[in-house]
């Protein structure tokens, strides 16, 4: 039986903030159809319905907004071109884009709503009023440039807003290494949990980013060869690096040949599995033992890496090998990388200068 034709209504009903909201309608030929649009960006019945009411129309109408004119306003055309880019994008790529055209959404229609003009150079200005750091500012407004200078070619927009808005790069504070009396009160508390012991272990001896970590597999071990290879699937600019595993971690890494090699290494339940970790369960797990143990904001789960090639470095490791495991292009982009973390290679001047 044909299924009855309706309206677009907005749900639920009770307009239940616990519940999911969307808008349902029957096509012609009977097809049940769920919009969810933008609802769940707001979290209260007004903002919730006052685009429940934008969705509804833009069925009834398409391309048309609720004051009756084509949808060309400026945040309308950046969330549609983010989407336009999304096939071309990598997953985190694509929510960072998503994160920020939403955030320029709001802004604007929050304007909109005070019967405010919208100026785009204004943005920067409501993005550090909420204590975001400058750089961060400035790598939002340079993609939302971007994303103008497409629409542009594309012949949706005459001019670029974002243009003349020039933010300075300010450099970076680098995360710092742990120190050995930090180091053994971690390893405390770490070593009650084998899986961010673990995890740790790794980060310290393989110089490993949080997201090749997640991702790594049994398989990636080469067991007789005591060495790790990651693929261009999962490493930093999507080269192959393969990691040599240091003595003191080939017995944990051995331990896991049992295990089959599909098997992520940090999986569920504390164990290798088939499932991967979430992206920030290890982080946000060291962090809680970092703030419990009243470590200020510049000590992180990649503190481990940073502290692994501070040990190596001081014990007289060749700077070279250092580069290779940790598998920067060349020794250039490493010896900034270790003047920002307050490492030179002087331990034989410290030890061995001549006296006078």
């Amino acid at each position: 039986m044909r299924k009855k034709i309706c309206l677009p209504t907005l749900y639920p009903l009770n307009r239940d903030l616990q519940k999911t909201w969307f808008v349902k309608f029957y096509t012609p030929a009977g097809k049940l159809v769920k919009l969810y649009g933008k609802l769940a960006w707001y979290h209260t019945v007004k903002e919730k319905e006052a685009e429940g009411r934008r969705i509804i129309e833009e069925v009834i109408n398409p391309g048309i907004n609720v004051q009756g004119k084509k949808k060309t306003d400026l945040a309308s055309l950046i969330c549609a071109q983010v989407e336009y880019k999304k096939p071309s994008l990598e997953p985190k790529s694509y929510e960072n884009y998503f994160g920020i055209a939403k955030a320029f959404t709001l802004w604007c229609r929050d304007l909109t709503t005070q019967n405010k003009p919208v100026q785009p150079a204004e943005f920067a200005m409501h993005l550090f009023s909420k204590g975001l750091h400058k750089n961060t500012v400035r790598n939002r407004i340079i993609i939302l440039s971007g994303l103008a200078k497409e629409l542009i070619k594309a012949g949706k927009l005459i001019a670029n807003p974002f243009a003349d808005i020039k933010i300075k790069k300010v450099k970076a504070t680098s995360k710092l290494p742990f120190t050995s009396t930090q180091v053994q009160q971690i390893k405390t508390i770490l070593m009650r949990d084998k899986q961010l012991w673990l995890a740790s272990q790794f980060m310290y001896y393989l110089y490993l980013r949080p997201k090749e970590l997640r991702h790594l597999k049994i398989g990636d071990i080469l067991f007789e060869d005591k060495k790790i290879i990651l693929s261009g699937l999962i490493a930093k600019d999507d080269d192959t690096i393969i990691k040599a595993i240091p003595v003191p971690l080939q017995p944990v890494t051995a331990a896991l040949e049992v295990y089959p090699a599909n098997f992520y290494i940090f999986s569920k339940n504390g164990l290798p599995g088939a499932t991967i970790l979430g992206r920030d369960n290890l982080s946000k797990r060291v962090k809680a033992i970092l703030i419990g143990l009243n470590f200020s904001h510049r000590y992180t789960f990649y503190s481990f890496c940073h502290t692994g090639i501070k040990n190596a470095a001081m014990s007289g490791i060749p700077i070279k090998q250092l580069q290779l495991q940790k598998g920067h292009a060349d020794l250039k982009m490493f010896d900034e990388y270790l003047k920002d973390l307050g490492i030179n290679d002087c331990t034989q001047l410290v030890t061995q200068f001549p006296a006078l």
